[in-house]
This record gives structure tokens, C-alpha cells and sequence, in this order.
């Protein structure tokens, strides 16, 4: 360390070493990478000792469990996690049991660095949404709350929390600080407080001192509180303008668990042009309940995505895909399946976002309950719907593995839930009213067990949600409520007035390009 060299240890019975030299391949890249990262390693040796179970991090001497060091390079990011306690752990310590993200929550973060150094970035990534769909589905069951980082009940000590959202959450900070500020603000850390313990308000002064970086409404909102957020795009239209297009947003924000809006959020936001290969990205603060912003960009915009590049870790997952073939393409970070039909390339990107939809305006008014548990955004370049195919997997089971519709699928005053009710709504965006996309439910042979998936033969762009039908099919007469329109002038230049015959109370209009896209979709009211 620090210019000079440290012994190795590798203790094990004659007939492991080989296996556990094997296993331990990369071990030198991990502790290069960590003394890079955050400083000298301050210790006279590195060891590790095979034990029959368990692994623990005792400074120099790191006992390790015999089975997983047989050879196979499958487990070294536990390898990693354990030699970065002498930096999170042993070099610095948390001053309270409740605080314990610091020591274990870091550890396991430091693991996805060593695999970033060894693997690239793509691999740091997998990792990295891997545990976050994990995280945000189900941390609050697996440890039986909604708990903050800062104040972990002791039950709860070496639960999910401390280790992988605390783990998850550090992506963010990352994020926040950037690299460079973020090495050079955790190397100051552990110089200033080496071989002492240490607290959040420590940790969060000491950051924003060394870096110049305030780091309150960070640690306020990931680190001091429980659950999580998500941000949505409320609003949007596309213009021209004199110096390109202009785009306007409302970001709006929602909570998954029981937190308060965050603020001052660095979110990336992506707009993509008709041509896809037009995109303009861009780092933006938001916060609150909602944020407006405004963009000129040089090419005519299709759509926009929020922390496509996962950034953040808020209450959303999902993929980017692009395809030309007709094989499914099934995500389980989005919980979303889609079938391409042939023809022309296309981009979709799946988002499922963990928190309520919107309940809006609907087409059939107060026929439909909206899931209070998810909903979906879909977009891409394509305008047909009939170019995909789709099935959602539900699930209303109340366990830790099947836990993503439950609200939605409450039995009601002793009467059991029932799937025939299910359906699946759909509205090309955020101001439009909900409408009726599918009522073909595929339960898995029962109707009451809450599981199962719902099809649907089209996908258009736009936003899905899942909800049960309050009222029987055919109860509205659309026949006798049907409005006359006229359109005109046609064709028309900058304008045009659409007229209704009788007085319209609630709706919505939307003017669709060519494209399949809604341009612009305005509240429908009065008769002009």
C-alpha cells in the first residue's frame, strides 16, 4: 500500500488451495481499484481464511466460506465486498447499529465497483438494476417495513436495507456527485475520520465541505427517510420555434412507501427526434410536486424519457429495446412482454413505474377502478398498433416473491376477488381520459387465485394500467350520448375549429400526426 507492497494470505486445507487460488483471480484488481477509489489500504496484510460457513471481516484476517471458493469466479464480488470493510467497516465505523448502511451497504457497493474495473460498465449496470428491481418490488417486505437508512430498527440490522438499498442508493450519490467528487470526497472521509466512528451527519458535512457540493437534500431524501420516488412527465407539447423546436415538460413526482417529495434532484432527461438518431440529453434538477421546464432543440422531437441511463435509483424499472424480428421481447425489470409482428426496426422502451397511475378522466365515466400499485409507459417509433402484441403478468398474491398488484386485487367485505373483472386501460398520455384497450384476462386456471396475465393483440404508444370494471358491459348507451363533430377548414394552414352539435361537459381532443403520435391533446369543453 502506498507505494510499497502487501503481503497476501490465502489460508485453506492442502486440498482447496488450488480452487481457492482460482477463485481469487481478480482479488489484486479489487484491492488496486479500492486504494485508487478511496485511499491507501492501511493494513500489513491482506488475508483470507476458508472456513466451513460464513463470511465475516475481520481486518487482515477475513474468514470465507469453503463452498464458494472452489474454483469458479461466480461469487468474487463477495470476494470484493468483504476486502472493502477495510475501508467501510474497519478503517471507518458506523457509531450505531441503526446506521449500519455505512459499513455494509458501502461494502456491497464497492463490489459492483470492483466488477465496473474488472467487466466494464454494462456489467456494473446489470448489476446495478438487478438489485434495484429487487430493492424497490419488495425491500419493505423482505425486512417487514418501510425503514429509514439512518435508523434501521436493530431487528433489522443486517437486513435488506442496510446492505442493498444501501448499496442501491449509493448509485445515486454517485450520480449526484460525479466520479471525480465522488472519489475525492470519500478519500477525505477516510482520511480525516480513519480508525473512528462515524454518523449520517458526519458523513453528509464532510462530503459537502470537501467537495463544495451541499449534500442535505440528498441525504434528506435518500438516506433519511424511507421509501422512494418517481417522476413522471405530467404535461408535454412539442412546438416550432424560431431557433428549433421547443419542448415543455411538467415533471410531477410521486412517492412509493411512506416519503416525502425530494428536491433538487439531478434527473437525466432524453428527447428523441422523429429521426431516432436525433437525441439531446441533459441533466436537470427537479423536485417537489412538480417542476416545469423548457428546451430548444434542433430537430423535430417524437418523445421524451426520464432517467433512461438509470442513473437514479427512483421507484421505476424498465428496458430499451430495439428489434426487427418477432421474437418476444420480455422484461422483467418492466414486468412487460411484447410480440413484434414483422416489419421495419423499431425502439421501444418499457417503463413500469411503482407507484398509482393517475386516475384522470375516463371514456366510460365511473365504470373502472385504476391500479393503486403500477402503471406503464410505452414509447417508441412506431405508430401502428398492430406492430405489437402484449401480455402483462399480475399478480396479487400477499407474499414477498408475489406482491405487485395487491392493492388492485383486495377482496371487498368478505367477497373474493375475482380476475374476470380485470382489464386493461390505456390513454395515448397524461391529459387524455383512460379508455378500454383489453378484457382478455388469462388466469392461471383459477379466477380467484389473483395470478395470472393479461393479453392484448395491439400496443400503442402511451400509458397502461391495470384496473377492474366497476360496472356491467353495456351499461353506458354510447349510441344515445354520441356528440356530431365537424372539422374544418380542411385542408387548414396554422388552425382549425372542431365543433360539436350539443354542449360537451368532460373529454379530452387529441390531434394524432402520421406517425401515430399525439401532438397535442387539449381539454374537450363547451361545444367550440
Amino acid at each position: 500500500a502506498s507505494g510499497g507492497s502487501t503481503p497476501v494470505e490465502l489460508i485453506a486445507f492442502p486440498a482447496d488451495t488450488t480452487g481457492m487460488k482460482n477463485s481469487f483471480t481478480h482479488l489484486v484488481d479489487a484491492f488496486d481499484h479500492y486504494e485508487t477509489l478511496f485511499g491507501p489500504y492501511r493494513w500489513n496484510k491482506v488475508g483470507y481464511v476458508l472456513t466451513p460457513v460464513g463470511a465475516m471481516e475481520h481486518a487482515t484476517s477475513i474468514h470465507y466460506p469453503r463452498d464458494i471458493a472452489s474454483g469458479s469466479l461466480q461469487y468474487e464480488a463477495i470476494m470484493a465486498h468483504e476486502l472493502a470493510h477495510h475501508w467501510f467497516g474497519n478503517l471507518i465505523t458506523c457509531d450505531r447499529a441503526e446506521e449500519m448502511y455505512i459499513n455494509e451497504g458501502f461494502a456491497e457497493y464497492l463490489s459492483y465497483l470492483f466488477l465496473e474495473d474488472v467487466y466494464g460498465h454494462d456489467r456494473y449496470m446489470k448489476e446495478v438494476r438487478l438489485n434495484h428491481r429487487s430493492m424497490v418490488h419488495r425491500a419493505h417486505l423482505l425486512d417487514e417495513g418501510w425503514w429509514t437508512l439512518s435508523e434501521m430498527p436493530q431487528e433489522w440490522t443486517y437486513g435488506e436495507h442496510s446492505y442493498n438499498k444501501g448499496a442501491d442508493v449509493l448509485h445515486s450519490l454517485r450520480s449526484y456527485m460525479g466520479d471525480e467528487a465522488f472519489s475525492m470526497g470519500l478519500t477525505s472521509f477516510m482520511n480525516t475520520y480513519a480508525y473512528q466512528p462515524v454518523n449520517t451527519t458526519i458523513l453528509r458535512d464532510h462530503l459537502t465541505l470537501a467537495t463544495g457540493i451541499d449534500m442535505t437534500d440528498y441525504f434528506a431524501d435518500w438516506i433519511q427517510q424511507p421509501g422512494w420516488a418517481a417522476f413522471e412527465i405530467d404535461a408535454q407539447s412539442f412546438t416550432p420555434g424560431e431557433d428549433g423546436w421547443i419542448v415543455q415538460l411538467t415533471i410531477g413526482q410521486k412517492q412509493r412507501g411512506p416519503a416525502a417529495p425530494y428536491n433538487n434532484v439531478p434527473i437525466t432527461v432524453a428527447i428523441i427526434g422523429t429521426d431516432a438518431n436525433n437525441v439531446l440529453r441533459d441533466t436537470v434538477r427537479v423536485g417537489g410536486s412538480a417542476t416545469n421546464l423548457s428546451f430548444t432543440v434542433p430537430f423535430e422531437p417524437s418523445w421524451v424519457w426520464l432517467n433512461d441511463d438509470d442513473r437514479l435509483s427512483l421507484a421505476t424499472t424498465g428496458i430499451t429495446d430495439t428489434t426487427s424480428t418477432t421474437a418476444w421481447i420480455v422484461s422483467d425489470h418492466a414486468n412487460f412482454e411484447i410480440r413484434p409482428q414483422a416489419g421495419p426496426e423499431a425502439i421501444v422502451r418499457m417503463e413500469q413505474y411503482w407507484v398509482a397511475a393517475d386516475e384522470g378522466t375516463f371514456e366510460e365515466p365511473f365504470a373502472y377502478v385504476v391500479s393503486p400499485d403500477r402503471y406503464w409507459r410505452i414509447t417508441g417509433n412506431w405508430g401502428d398498433p398492430q406492430r405489437f402484441a402484449a401480455r402483462i403478468p399480475y399478480d396479487g398474491r400477499n407474499t414477498v416473491q408475489s406482491n405487485l398488484d395487491v392493492g388492485l386485487m383486495r377482496d371487498t367485505l368478505g367477497v373474493t376477488f375475482n380476475e374476470d373483472s380485470l382489464v386493461l386501460l390505456y390513454r395515448p398520455g397524461p391529459q387524455a381520459a383512460w379508455k378500454l384497450w383489453s378484457e382478455d384476462v388469462q388466469p392461471n386456471g383459477s379466477t380467484t387465485d389473483k395470478y395470472g396475465r393479461m393479453d392484448a393483440d395491439s400496443l400503442a404508444p402511451g400509458e397502461y394500467t391495470l384496473g377492474w370494471r366497476t360496472s356491467p358491459v353495456g351499461m353506458i348507451d354510447h349510441a344515445a350520448q354520441e356528440a356530431i363533430w365537424s372539422i374544418g377548414p380542411n385542408p387548414a394552414v396554422d388552425r382549425i375549429e372542431v365543433r360539436a352539435d350539443r354542449e360537451i361537459t368532460s373529454g379530452t381532443l387529441q390531434l394524432i400526426d402520421g406517425a401515430g403520435r399525439a401532438v397535442a391533446i387539449i381539454p374537450a369543453t363547451g361545444n367550440t
